[in-house]
């Protein structure tokens, strides 16, 4: 499979996930990005990166950036045979787990 072709999958994989833990998930035109819809009213831009080798300041950066107003940017990434990590920024970890 070609690296594309990976990365697409586990966008596939981290929507499924969300859409597993009940939140209604949406595609973002133009990107493999995700909104991510929480019945609460809650907003997540969903990042996802698939690579062996990781460049976490230069994702971090394209997720904060391309995260629409009001939406919690959510980097989730993966190397081959690892599990499945997310980042978030600590402000909003606590304001998460706090709801």
């Amino acid at each position: 499979m070609s690296a594309r072709g990976k990365g697409v999958q586990f966008e596939r994989e981290v929507a499924a996930a969300w859409e597993q833990a009940g939140y209604a998930v949406r595609g973002l035109e133009g990107s493999g990005d995700h909104l991510v819809i929480g019945e609460d009213g809650l907003l997540i831009h969903s990042e996802a990166k698939r690579q062996e080798r990781v460049r976490l300041p230069e994702w971090w950066a394209q997720c904060a950036a391309e995260a629409p107003a009001g939406a919690v940017p959510v980097l989730t990434l993966r190397w081959s045979r690892g599990e499945m990590l997310s980042v978030v920024r600590t402000a909003d970890l606590i304001r998460l787990v706090s709801r």
